[in-house]
């Protein structure tokens, strides 16, 4: 069972490493590498999913998806809105993602400035 734990662990990892060299590739219009790292991404993610599914990780299966699926897509759509009509400007698109990606680390700041005052006040 541990070689199964090891090879999702792996998976994993790839999947989020080659979901932000895809994008990254994306950014900086290298085409061929970003094809490579997508195919990598979609390849890996199918795999993903097929050991979740019938190891009975159902729950997981739904978050992975979220995250590595469901959320590059609305990013995706939101860049291409942006682009066709100018809906906002580029760099908001951009900021959107940067921003949910820090907001674990704005929680964690906002938790300890309201425990520390908590326990000074």
């Amino acid at each position: 069972m541990s070689i199964m734990l090891g090879f999702f662990f792996v998976l994993l990892l790839i999947a989020f490493a080659s979901l932000i060299a895809s994008a990254i590739c994306y950014f900086f219009a290298k085409i061929k590498t970003f094809s490579f790292t997508l195919l990598l991404f979609y390849t890996c993610n199918t795999f993903l999913s097929f050991f979740l599914i019938h190891n009975q990780h159902i729950v997981f299966f739904y978050i992975i998806v979220i995250f590595l699926i469901a959320f590059p897509v609305i990013c995706l759509m939101l860049f291409a809105l942006d682009t066709l009509y100018g809906l906002f400007c580029t760099d908001t698109s951009f900021v959107l993602v940067i921003v949910w990606l820090l907001t674990p680390v704005l929680f964690i700041v906002t938790l300890v400035s309201y425990i520390s005052k908590v326990i000074h006040a």
